[in-house]
């Protein structure tokens, strides 16, 4: 049996200037990712969400880490494209 299902979002994207406080951790996201995903701009209801998702980012992605950032990078894209995420 087939399934579809239509995805979308249950809350909208906020604009990217919704929350001042949040403007270096999209800076700084936009930076390394080339864009700033809907997931922050949703997630900008509580900044300080955002701003603990953007350290642990920095932290998993830290060039000074055991494990080169090009593995951590193509490890991330293979576990994104198994799961349907086009991130």
């Amino acid at each position: 049996m087939i399934q579809r299902v239509t995805r979308s979002p249950r809350l909208a994207p906020l604009p990217l200037d919704h929350c001042a406080e949040l403007k270096d951790a999209f800076e700084g996201t936009a930076k390394s990712m080339g864009f700033v995903p809907n997931s922050m701009l949703i997630m900008q209801r509580k900044p300080k969400l955002v701003k603990a998702i953007r350290l642990l980012s920095m932290a998993v992605f830290d060039p000074e880490g055991e494990v080169a950032i090009g593995f951590k990078r193509l490890l991330a894209y293979v576990v994104a494209r198994t799961h349907g995420c086009h991130y």
